[in-house]
């Protein structure tokens, strides 16, 4: 067998060969490895978001309903001074606020 001969019936076709599966084997790992590093994860991101959120909605809302409680105290006492139709007015706007806060009274317990 000649060298030409040698080059087309023997190395080119092991080259094309071995970098086909080359390219092969490297497609397959990677799409693999993207699903399972990146995609997956990030699919269940919203969830692990939402999750998180809503502990710390959890550990913060005692804190933030003693806050408002001390607040609604404090103006109820200092109503003497305000006279009645502003005492009236705090407290209306102090609940529309709690309303709004809280979504309406729909809060889940």
């Amino acid at each position: 067998m000649q060298f030409p001969e040698l080059i087309w019936y023997v190395i080119l076709p092991t080259a094309v060969l071995t970098s086909l599966i080359t390219a092969g084997l490297v497609y397959f790992l990677a799409r693999k490895l993207y699903y399972d590093e990146i995609k997956q994860p990030v699919a269940n991101l919203p969830d692990r978001i939402a999750l998180k959120v809503e502990e710390a909605g959890e550990r913060l809302l005692p804190k933030f309903e003693e806050r408002v409680k001390k607040g609604f105290l404090s103006a109820l006492k200092d109503s003497p001074k305000l006279g009645p139709e502003m005492t009236v007015g705090v407290i209306e706007s102090t609940l529309k606020s709690m309303d709004q806060i809280l979504g309406g009274g729909n809060r889940r317990t």
